[in-house]
Formats: C-alpha cells, sequence, structure tokens
C-alpha cells in the first residue's frame, strides 16, 4: 500500500507552539514520506520557522474570520489536504514510531476512534434521564443531533466518536463540509474553549457535532477500527489534559518523557532548531518533574473521590 499519500494536518494557536513543534518533529522523524500542514494562528515568523524548518511540513495561517476555539476549525486543516487520504491530529499530540502502515482505514473510508459503553456512561453521567439505561446516547441528545442534522430518523451509530486523530479518504470531504457548516449552526461564535458545558447536547464542541452527523448525515461516511493506538513502540500519543509535558506532567503520559527527551536529542543532532526549553522538557529536571506528576496525580485522585462521595450524598450531580 502506498503510504506517501496521506497528509498529516492540525491546527492550534501559540499556546500550542511547543505541542505543534512536537508533532512536527516526530512526523518528520517517523513519517518523512508524508506531507505535514500545520494551520496556525497568532504565531510570530519565529515560530513559523521553527516548524517549517522540516522538509515536510507547511505552515499556513488559519483566517481571523472565526471566533470559536481552534478545536471547531479542525475542517479548515482537512481541506487543505489534496493527497487520497488526509490524517487530522491534535496539536497535542505526537508520533511515536514508524506508524504509516497504521495510516490507512481499513475500509478505505474513515478511521476512527469509537467510544466503549463503559466511557459513554461517563461522559454523558450528567445528561441521562432519571432510569435511563446508561452506556449508549442520552435519549434527549439524541432528539436534539436528530432534529438539527434533519437527516436520517434512525441514528447509525448509539456512542460517540474521538476526534483528537482520525483518517479519512478525501471522497468524503463533503462530509468535512457538512461538519464544518453544521458547527457554524450548533456552535455559538464565542471562544469557549474545547469543553462548554453550557450547550449540553454539544459540550464537546467539535467532537459532539461529528458525533451528532455520524448518527445522523445521510453522506457519513463507515468507520473502520482504529488501529493507531495498538503498539507501544508504534502509535499516536495525545497528552489529553492539562497540563501538558510543555508545561508539566501527568502519570497517565509520563511514558512519553523518554520518547521526548529522545526526540529533542535527534533534532538537535539532526540540525534542527528548538524552542526554547521549558523546566518540564530540560533532562535536567527529569526526577523533581516526576514527582510534581505524582503529586498532580494525587491530587486529582483525591478529587475524583471527593466528587463521587458528593454524588452519592446527592450533594452533587
Amino acid at each position: 500500500m502506498n503510504t506517501t499519500n496521506v497528509t498529516i494536518v492540525s491546527a492550534c494557536d501559540r499556546k500550542f507552539l511547543w505541542g505543534a513543534y512536537l508533532l512536527a518533529a516526530s512526523c518528520a522523524r517517523f513519517l518523512p514520506q508524508n506531507p505535514v500542514h500545520i494551520l496556525q494562528t497568532g504565531f510570530t515568523e519565529e515560530d513559523k520557522t521553527l516548524l517549517a524548518q522540516f522538509p515536510n511540513v507547511k505552515v499556513l495561517t488559519l483566517e481571523d474570520n472565526d471566533p470559536r476555539n481552534v478545536a471547531n476549525r479542525k475542517s479548515e486543516a482537512l481541506l487543505s489536504a489534496d493527497t487520497e487520504f488526509v490524517a487530522w491530529m491534535d496539536a497535542d499530540c505526537m508520533v511515536i514510531g514508524d506508524i504509516s502502515s497504521f495510516l490507512h482505514p481499513l475500509n478505505g473510508e474513515l478511521m476512527m476512534r469509537m467510544r466503549e459503553p463503559w466511557e459513554n456512561a461517563w461522559v454523558w453521567r450528567n445528561h441521562y434521564a432519571p432510569g435511563e439505561a446508561q452506556g449508549g446516547l442520552p435519549k434527549s441528545v439524541l432528539e436534539k443531533w436528530r432534529t438539527d442534522v434533519g437527516q436520517l430518523q434512525t441514528p447509525r451509530v448509539d456512542t460517540t466518536c474521538v476526534t483528537n486523530c482520525f483518517v479519512l479518504h478525501r471522497r468524503h470531504l463533503d462530509f468535512i463540509r457538512q461538519w464544518k457548516s453544521q458547527i457554524a449552526k450548533v456552535i455559538p461564535p464565542a471562544h469557549a474553549g474545547v469543553v462548554d458545558n453550557r450547550n449540553p447536547a454539544y459540550f464537546m464542541t467539535d467532537e459532539s457535532v461529528m458525533s451528532s452527523l455520524l448518527a445522523f448525515s445521510n453522506i457519513a461516511p463507515p468507520i473502520s477500527e482504529f488501529r493507531i493506538d495498538r503498539e507501544r513502540a508504534r502509535h499516536v500519543a495525545h497528552f489529553g489534559a492539562n497540563p501538558k509535558p510543555w508545561v508539566g506532567w501527568r502519570l497517565r503520559i509520563w511514558y512519553c518523557h523518554a520518547p521526548i527527551m529522545q526526540l529533542l536529542d535527534w533534532a538537535r543532532a539532526s540540525g534542527y532548531k528548538t524552542p526554547p526549553i521549558p523546566w518540564s522538557l530540560d533532562p535536567k529536571n527529569r526526577v523533581p518533574a516526576y514527582m510534581r506528576a505524582l503529586a498532580v496525580d494525587a491530587k486529582t485522585r483525591i478529587r475524583s473521590a471527593g466528587g463521587k462521595i458528593l454524588r452519592l450524598a446527592g450533594l452533587r450531580k
């Protein structure tokens, strides 16, 4: 299979400069045959040069015509590609190892991770009606999506997707355009973050809209299994919640510390410049950085346990 016909795309603002750098550098190291498009807003010329120094990377500009969080503008990056396939990766992702053999959907259409029932039960825990079965989608949310999309009456899926990384064939770019127009329709034109709890059916913003279309759009592509997270030695790492590694560490992503150090060593040895190294990415601070990660994890566990106790006591939803 031709592994060069996939463009990797991402988009971010300047707060994610380090994330974009790690993504660009890791693609240059492990996927040098694949073009990479980084769409940005707020970057300086020096910032752009740091990314464009990698031969496979093109830095493009997000036009200043949409006040929403950049997460709601993924379609612009996807539509910038002209290869047969296009892979979206969040700007807090990095490639670990040669994943080229995993970059194509097995069905040739769309590769996207869909949540398991236990994940849905947690994600939608505040949205189920009393006595409603958990694990699928709340009926109130499905009805809202059905009305807003206005196409299919019976949902194709009873789960939600994860949009931090996915790959699709360019024949489905009309579906991406539909995603863009549906975001404009149901997500208010304001910077409300990646999560907006004021908009219950769409509180995960771009991800909720994508899920609504996978359920009710009449042009949604069929979904094949997600394969880019199967092997520790070859996968796309997603840093997820805060703090990000360039700010601080969490235990869940500590395994990425060594790969990041190796990537920065590779970049310098290859003659590439790096942004100024933050405290958390300075190899001299490995031990204190790990200790901070332990502290962050402990604090998170205490908060989670406290919240569970309050919910059980009926003092919190």
